[in-house]
């Protein structure tokens, strides 16, 4: 019983994180980067502009006409505000780490 719970509670946790990034994560793409901000538009022809220069000072390059996934609001608290992969990938992996700790859970049942 504590293995079920021990597996499916970050099963849930990446299931609810999928449901997230579906409804709140916007892909877009680089418009402009100058090594502190990067301009991205976004789908719905929204322009956000977010910091690419890390804690540790280093900034990494991210080239003009790159597909990311601006990340929604929760995650900015985390310090996560854009991801290089497209949504459809960003999406796909959450799913398929929810499911191997569901299945685990389900497989510590029997």
């Amino acid at each position: 019983m504590i293995a079920v719970i021990f597996w499916s509670l970050p099963g849930l946790f990446m299931l609810g994180l999928t449901v997230c990034l579906l409804h709140d994560a916007q892909a877009g793409t680089v418009i402009h980067n100058d090594g502190i901000q990067i301009t991205v538009r976004t789908r719905g022809d929204r322009i956000r502009q977010l910091p690419v220069a890390r804690v540790n000072g280093d900034r990494p390059y991210i080239a003009i006409g790159k597909e990311i996934t601006v990340l929604p609001e929760v995650m900015r608290r985390w310090n996560l505000h854009y991801s290089l992969l497209p949504k459809r990938s960003l999406v796909l992996w959450t799913v398929c780490i929810a499911l191997i700790f569901l299945g685990c859970a389900v497989g510590s049942i029997f």
